[in-house]
């Protein structure tokens, strides 16, 4: 007998009995859920396969673990950007243990498991602390005999065996008590320690960050300090083009001039040779 359940965004194939790690589910130690998102249900009967769920089909569990687990390294990268990130996670768990499976006119229970309502549980535990305040007064009352001490003595000794029992299940009880405490204990250690280990990971993503953002105004600096040399050198390019046609059309205008000066004497020389010729025909 198993079934197929969806919790967290994963499926699961739980039967009666199983403990499995899920997502972080709202409750503490000792609750019990019930998952009610059902796919399959396989039993004696057949395979029922839901579309998407199976109508009237549940699982309830029982919460024994809040913790987290392993952590895991995130690494972001990005190429020629100077962004190298790297983050640990660890994910909030709950650790459950399946206890039945329940539908329409069916229901596999796990087999041995005894069921106990709160109100017997509170009952127990208010009798159970009654008993150890009884004994605690026994055990301390002074060595004064009168008669009433005499008459508990006398009943305590016709019930001795019946108070053996009952003191080995307040001692159990007890032992029970004491381990749940230093279970709480160490849970408290283990949040004090994640506490801890999550301060520390986020000093170190701000450490980060203000590297990466220090790296990209250095970066924006170094861009636009490039930029405005490229700019100037441009420029500087520019005028020394002007210049240089300047340059240019002063030398052809000199050119031009000296030509102009050139005819002109060329034509004042002949006409003198014309005229002293002229004269000699004459």
């Amino acid at each position: 007998m198993y079934a197929v359940v969806r919790t967290g965004g994963k499926q699961y194939r739980v039967s009666p009995g199983d403990i499995l790690e899920v997502e972080k589910l709202a409750g503490e130690v000792g609750d019990s859920v019930v998952l009610d998102d059902v796919l399959l249900v396989a039993g004696e009967d057949g395979v029922e396969i839901g579309r998407p769920n199976v109508a009237g089909a549940s699982v309830t569990a029982r919460i024994t673990g809040q913790h987290r687990g392993e952590k895991i390294l995130v690494f972001r990268y990005r190429p020629k950007k100077r962004v190298r990130v790297r983050r640990g996670h660890r994910q909030y768990l709950t650790r459950l243990q399946v206890h039945k499976i329940s539908g329409d006119g069916y229901e596999y229970v796990e087999e041995g498991m005894e069921e106990a309502s709160p109100e017997e549980i509170v009952e127990e535990a208010v009798a159970a602390v009654a008993m150890t305040d009884s004994v605690v007064e026994a055990a301390g009352a002074d060595g004064t005999e009168s008669e009433e001490a005499t008459a508990d003595e006398t009943a305590a000794e016709e019930t001795e065996s019946a108070g053996i029992e009952e003191d080995a299940d307040i001692g159990d009880k007890a032992v029970a008590a004491v381990r749940d405490k230093v279970a709480r204990a160490s849970d408290a250690v283990e949040a004090a320690g994640d506490a801890a280990e999550d301060a520390v990971e986020a000093v170190g993503d701000a450490a980060s960050d203000a590297i990466e953002a220090v790296g990209d105004v250095a970066e924006g600096a170094v861009e636009a300090v490039s930029e405005a040399v490229e700019d100037a050198v441009e420029a500087v390019s520019d005028l020394a083009s002007d210049a240089a046609d300047a340059v240019d059309a002063v030398a052809d205008k000199a050119g031009d001039a000296v030509e102009s000066v050139a005819d002109n004497l060329k034509g004042l020389v002949g006409r003198g040779r014309r005229d002293s010729d002229e004269a000699k025909d004459s």
